[in-house]
């Protein structure tokens, strides 16, 4: 029997800039990697693993270009998923269970899609 999810839901990864910046070795990447499929394994409602984001990238702005995805902040968005749900409160149960949350100063950002 199938899991009904009539809504979807964005989670924003944010973690501070300075995480960002060590890269984790091989060994912990593995271990990370193992946590994040263990997550997904348990709940059928996350849609899309979605992926991490690198710390550099361009900011267009009044037609003006910057570099880093936003200079004046200590966090950064890191990454996404995407979590069907019928309520902001199922959905915040596959969030809590996120492994991003054992990231020194990581959160989430839980967004309802609009579905245009």
């Amino acid at each position: 029997m199938g899991i009904a999810m009539s809504k979807k839901f964005l989670l924003i990864y944010r973690t501070p800039m300075s995480t960002e910046q060590k890269a984790p070795s091989p060994a912990e990447m593995q271990a990370i990697l193992a946590e994040w499929g263990k997550w997904k394994a348990r709940f059928p409602q996350i849609l899309d693993m979605g992926d991490g984001l690198l710390p550099t990238g361009r900011r267009i702005a009044g037609g003006a270009v910057t570099d880093g995805p936003n200079v004046e902040s200590k966090e950064i968005v890191s990454g996404y998923s995407i979590v069907g749900a019928q309520s902001y409160d199922e959905a915040l149960k596959v969030a809590h269970a996120c492994p991003i949350l054992f990231a020194p100063g990581a959160s989430i950002e839980l967004r309802e899609l609009a579905g245009y």
